[in-house]
């Protein structure tokens, strides 16, 4: 089935070309009989059939590959079985008009040769429609109509055009703190960006970005984001692909989405992703705070009142965000893409980066050696999901600046957190889903700078972060849910079973 699919869809996308040959040709017929009534053009009446022959074939394969392409769904069903019709019939009258034109044939059938000038301008006729609405399918209702001029507007009874904005800019907002981040801030991105491809008329993906309902759901893929998770949120992923990847968003051509436009994305994820929420309620770190600035017209705008926005205490992260640093090399960059990584800006006006391994599960060691080579400009690194060792740590102790790691999922080992004790400003250390001990957690024992660190799902016991918190009071261990926390939360319903348990969970 998945063979079959994979057919109808290749097929299926050969639809836009097809259409035009019909277009072209009917187009030209046309006028050759028009002009023919005048007087003004002699031409042989078997070039005009071997014209209608071409337009009769390509219009049949054309709704052919067109069934195929609606297969693919995203589109309003309404509109689409209209435009499905239309081309049918078009290919139909195309036939009618090339058999009444072909004596031989229409004696064979029971033609009437009075029945080709009607047919062809029935079928010229649906050639008009069904584009303008193949057009509407594929850029939505307004596309053909939304830059009428002036004078026409008022003739024609249509309101008058919005003043003319970048579609690049985002509106500004007179106050910041009390702003709704996803109406104020986020929306006005989806509008510029995504709805053009997502909305009540063409909803590729099964999805539509118009209505915060609709957004929730998801499409044919599920939802589109996760609360609180950047790197498991699919919106994103989608946008950080290479532009030349058929699943980037937007798609190749289209306007993309700009690093400011991302960062705010990634920034409302990671704080919930609430559609009610004002920017006063959310934590505005230094590397988004420049970015809000820019919507309100000055730094000022944004955490006036430190009553009104919350700050990380990630103090070394702010404190070498200061400091200026080099431009990273041009050609070290590129080495650094060619391993799949994504080299992202960490913030305006500095050269910070932040490298992210998000889309490339399969990075080994010997890949890996390259993120050594941007020593001072990586802040951030994600190696979340890839299949690196111990090796690799090796390498990322040279990352001098670096603040916060994601090493979850990883094949790394308590031997391989040795080798970070050179890293004095790391402050973040996501280790989920590794190996790793409590005999591991003693090497990090040295680590002053050390914040925040994540060890669900390993071999880590909550003795082992007591030890650790002895040396290092002031981090937090994240363990998830112990063991210990298990038990007691089963004791009072000890008569239920497992599911239930879970379901409650």
């Amino acid at each position: 089935m998945l063979s079959v699919a994979d057919w109808t869809s290749f097929f299926g996308r050969f639809h836009p070309l097809l259409v035009h040959l019909p277009i072209g040709f009917l187009m030209l017929i046309a006028l050759i009989e028009v002009f023919k009534m005048m007087g003004k053009l002699t031409i042989s009446p078997e070039l005009i059939r071997l014209a209608l022959l071409v337009s009769a074939l390509s219009a049949t394969f054309a709704c052919v590959a067109g069934y195929f392409l609606s297969l693919e769904g995203g589109y309003n069903e309404e509109m689409l079985d209209e435009h499905k019709w239309q081309g049918i019939w078009l290919a139909v009258f195309t036939w009618l008009a090339w058999g009444a034109k072909n004596e031989w044939i229409a004696k064979k059938i029971g033609l009437n040769t009075l029945l080709y000038i009607p047919a062809l301008a029935f079928a010229t006729l649906l050639m008009f429609v069904a584009g303008h609405h193949g057009g509407n399918l594929t850029h939505g209702e307004t596309y053909l109509t939304e830059n009428t001029p002036p004078p026409f507007r008022s003739w024609l009874g249509m309101p008058e055009k919005a003043k003319d904005q970048k579609v690049t800019d985002i509106p500004k907002i007179a106050n910041l703190n009390e702003a709704v981040v996803y109406q104020d801030v986020i929306h006005p991105i989806f509008k510029q960006k995504c709805e053009q491809c997502h909305n009540k008329s063409k909803m590729k993906g099964d999805l539509r970005m118009d209505e915060i309902s609709l957004i929730q759901k998801g499409g044919k893929n599920g939802v589109i984001f996760k609360a609180n998770n950047v790197e498991e949120s699919e919106f994103i992923k989608r946008i950080l692909l290479p532009e030349s990847d058929e699943h980037h968003m937007p798609p190749k051509g289209k306007n993309q989405i700009s690093e400011n436009e991302l960062s705010l994305m990634k920034w409302w994820v990671e704080q919930g992703a609430s559609f009610d929420k004002k920017v006063s309620q959310l934590t505005v770190n230094q590397s988004i705070k420049p970015i809000l600035a820019t919507l309100g017209g000055g730094m000022g705008a944004v955490g006036a009142s430190t009553s009104l926005v919350k700050q990380d205490k990630f103090d070394l992260e702010e404190k070498i965000l200061s400091n200026e640093v080099s431009v990273i090399d041009a050609g070290v960059s590129e080495e650094i893409k060619k391993t799949g990584a994504l080299i992202l800006p960490f913030a305006q006006n500095n050269n910070y980066i932040e490298i992210s391994y998000i889309n490339n599960s399969k990075l080994t060691d010997n890949e890996a050696v390259v993120v050594a080579t941007a020593p001072d400009q990586t802040l951030w690194l994600k190696l979340s999901n890839t299949q690196i060792t111990d090796k690799s740590l090796i390498e990322i102790a040279k990352l001098k600046n670096l603040t916060r790691l994601h090493l979850e999922k990883t094949k790394i080992t308590d031997n391989g957190l040795m080798e970070l004790k050179g890293l004095q400003n790391l402050e973040y250390l996501n280790l989920i889903g590794t190996q790793i001990s409590d005999a591991g957690l003693k090497n990090l024992t040295s680590m002053k700078s050390l914040k925040k660190i994540y060890i669900w799902q390993t071999k880590a016991t909550q003795a082992g972060a007591d030890q650790l918190k002895k040396s290092l009071p002031n981090v937090i261990i994240d363990l998830g849910i112990t063991e210990t926390q298990v038990a007691e939360f089963l004791k009072p319903k000890l008569t239920e079973s497992k599911d239930d348990v879970y379901k409650q969970k």
